[in-house]
């Protein structure tokens, strides 16, 4: 038996809009399915864990944003479960990450159509994550925008994205780049003033920013990509060039892959995952391959 697991606040109560429109469509199905609508993370995941003991080759349907998917992953990691995503959140940078349509209908054709993928996880702060691991400018960014006012006037606007630009904004002026210390597979090097270290496993997170144009969430290894070593004005001209890809071209941006990539920095900084806090820097972010389960359109690995 399938579970749907709705975030009823996602999106300022999206998840619950989603939510209604999508059940009359699946019950036609004649598809037998559970639903949690859930008011805590935790009330969803002791939900979860114990509908995965009876029925342990479930699809698990998250109706909500990168948060809900976030928390799915320490019940699903290494299981015979599969993860359907149908995005109600303000960012959906998981569903974008993987192709999945940001319309409802949309993402419940992808998961309808049986296109089950085997993709890797990163585990890092003892935590596992699907997208990416930012820290720096952009991890800052996420980190003000989560803990403000702002986000959720936006959310409710339904113009979710320009919170995000009212951080990006508020941190041009405000962050202080730092020195960073990276090892990939026991290889290390130094980088100054670094504004942002980003480990990934899909090529967009942020909001549609190809930040590793080359990632892929299903070869086994980690995409990295370190901006460093220019000035302000420098790095507010390149930041419209990681919406292309074109940044990794620049003298100033480093592109590298590895299995393990230890981060160390002269200052703590935040570490963002799946657009959660996940911790601090000094850690270190492994790559597990083949670890989760997710319908997800196909995309020819050649």
């Amino acid at each position: 038996m399938n579970l749907f697991v709705i975030n009823r606040h996602a999106g300022n109560g999206n998840g619950q809009h989603v939510w209604t429109d999508i059940e009359p469509r699946y019950r036609k199905l004649g598809i037998p399915y559970a639903a949690c609508v859930s008011t805590t993370p935790e009330q969803a995941e002791e939900q979860v864990k114990a509908h995965l003991v009876t029925y342990p080759y479930a699809d698990v349907i998250v109706i909500g944003g990168d948060g809900t998917i976030h928390r799915m992953l320490p019940l699903l990691a290494g299981t015979h479960a599969t993860l359907g995503i149908i995005p109600a959140g303000s960012g959906n940078d998981t569903a974008r990450g993987f192709g999945i349509p940001s319309e409802p209908i949309g993402a419940l054709e992808v998961m309808l159509a049986g296109e089950r993928r085997l993709i890797d996880l990163i585990k890092a702060h003892d935590r596992w994550t699907l997208t990416a691991i930012a820290n720096g400018f952009d991890a800052a960014v996420a980190d003000i925008v989560n803990r403000s006012v702002y986000k959720r006037w936006c959310n409710l606007l339904k113009i979710g994205p320009v919170a995000y630009l009212i951080g990006i904004i508020h941190m041009l002026f405000t962050y202080r780049p730092t020195n960073v210390e990276i090892n990939i597979d026991g290889e290390k090097s130094q980088y100054r003033n670094v504004w942002l270290t980003a480990i990934s496993n899909v090529n967009s997170y942020g909001g549609g920013i190809r930040i590793c144009p080359a990632a892929r969430a299903d070869d086994g290894k980690l995409d990295i990509c370190i901006v460093h070593n220019c000035s302000r004005f420098t790095f507010i001209r390149l930041l419209p060039t990681v919406f292309s890809g074109k940044h990794v071209k620049l003298r100033y941006v480093a592109m590298k892959r590895g299995s393990i990539i230890d981060v160390k920095s002269s200052q703590s900084i935040v570490s963002i995952g799946d657009g959660e806090r996940i911790g601090t820097t000094p850690f270190t972010a492994c790559i597990h391959p083949g670890k989760l389960n997710i319908y997800a359109p196909y995309v020819d690995s050649k």
